[in-house]
């Protein structure tokens, strides 16, 4: 089984750094964060399989707040909210963003690790929504949403049909009737040619500055999207 990564988000340095410390004895990979403006950038540049948000984080916007902007991004990683807040309304407000586990503090470190081992348990028998995350690259087919260096862009349904084959195919080469067929239903290319050298132009455009994937043409082949 993939080791499952973690990442936690507490801006209690002592809290965190014990937290940190028994989860990766579980095995367990950790990445820690203080501040809530850095969420969103890590998971673009790591697939992580569980967020560990603290609800009180100082600053202008609380665990609430990134989790509200992370869950209209990946809306299927599982959130496990950390506070002290008891209040009805707060527990309310994390029901709506739509979180996994609330762990209310003081807690042990086996308290947390035990709802961990569920949620695994859980995650075994859903299937997530499929998605890609190499360094710098996080495509999400589903919404047709791709990011390149943080940078959020919008896919047509064809340009997120077109690299979504190519990304199925990572260092592979897909032939260019494979395409055709998937994309339009025949392996009459011809017609096509043009709409196919747009599509790979555009992509190419929105690789542009990332220097860990690049999508290259394989003469009278097909294309192929390499992982540098």
């Amino acid at each position: 089984m993939a080791v499952m990564k973690i990442l936690l988000v507490e801006d209690d340095e002592n809290l965190a750094f014990m937290l940190s410390e028994n989860l990766e004895i579980e095995g367990y990979e950790v990445t820690r964060l203080t501040k809530g403006e850095d969420v969103i950038p890590m998971l673009r540049e790591i697939d992580f399989g569980v967020v560990l948000m603290d609800v009180d984080l100082g600053g202008e916007r609380d665990g609430f707040d990134i989790a509200e902007t992370v869950r209209k991004i990946y809306p299927e990683l599982p959130i496990i909210f950390t506070t002290g807040k008891t209040h009805f309304r707060d527990t309310e407000r994390g029901l709506r963003i739509g979180y996994v586990d609330y762990q209310k503090k003081p807690f042990g470190a086996r308290e947390l690790i035990s709802r961990l081992t569920n949620l695994v348990g859980r995650k075994s028998t859903v299937e997530k929504e499929k998605h890609y995350v190499i360094k710098g690259f996080s495509f999400y087919p589903l919404n047709h949403l791709l990011y390149i260096d943080n940078v959020e862009r919008k896919l047509t349904k064809s340009e997120a049909a077109f690299l979504t084959i190519l990304c199925e195919n990572l260092n592979n080469v897909v032939k260019k009737d494979d395409l055709t067929m998937r994309l339009w239903g025949d392996t009459d290319s011809y017609p096509k040619d043009h709409s196919m050298n747009n599509l790979t132009h555009r992509i190419r455009k929105y690789l542009e500055g990332n220097h860990y994937v690049e999508l290259k043409t394989i003469s009278k082949v097909g294309y192929r999207l390499v992982e540098k």
